[in-house]
């Protein structure tokens, strides 16, 4: 999907690329492509609705390549359906995965910029942050909560003076990827 593209990309314009996601054979064949380009990619599975893991993925970062200068949280599900007709267990889901992964990508991530004094980080909303869809009630929630986190974090930024530091949400409209044949469908 969006993620896979982006990765290649950066790495075949030579940026060190770490790979997140929970299925290793598909973050290995996306390093396998970025190397082949010649660029550098490291593969760390991880789970980002589990905090201990989003702080593993940094510390392996950190590990490998000394520093972050660009964090991309871009890990999101979604279920189709009328809101009371999805399952409660999959709107939790979509929360832990969309909102809380972002929430703890974005903290271990600016916890380090503030460190090194400067960072990109960049959240994937959905034009759904704005403009939510029926049927997509948890997914258009989270999406349109991104975007206020992003608008706080950049007040925060403002405030204390980092202007090293960015936050930035980007907001896409439906995209073909694997997104609509994963998703939970009610």
């Amino acid at each position: 999907g969006l993620g896979r593209g982006v990765a290649e990309r950066l790495g075949g314009m030579g940026a060190n690329v770490v790979l997140a996601a929970r299925r290793a054979d598909a973050l290995e064949d996306v390093a396998t492509r970025i190397r082949a380009a010649g660029g550098t990619a490291i593969v760390v599975p991880t789970d980002v609705a589990e905090a201990g893991q989003v702080e593993q993925l940094a510390r392996a970062t950190l590990e490998r390549f000394g520093r972050i200068d660009v964090w991309i949280n871009n890990a999101g599900v979604g279920a189709i359906g009328r809101f009371e007709d999805v399952p409660l267990e999959d709107h939790a889901r979509i929360v832990d995965v969309n909102l809380k992964g972002v929430i703890y990508g974005s903290h271990v991530a600016l916890r380090q910029f503030r460190q090194q004094g400067s960072g990109n980080l960049v959240n994937l909303g959905s034009v759904e942050s704005v403009i939510p869809l029926a049927y997509h009630a948890s997914y258009a929630s989270t999406k349109a909560a991104i975007l206020g986190l992003g608008r706080a974090l950049n007040e925060e930024l403002r405030l204390a003076q980092l202007d090293r530091v960015h936050v930035t949400t980007i907001m896409p409209w439906a995209t073909d990827t694997e997104f609509f044949n994963q998703a939970a469908n009610y």
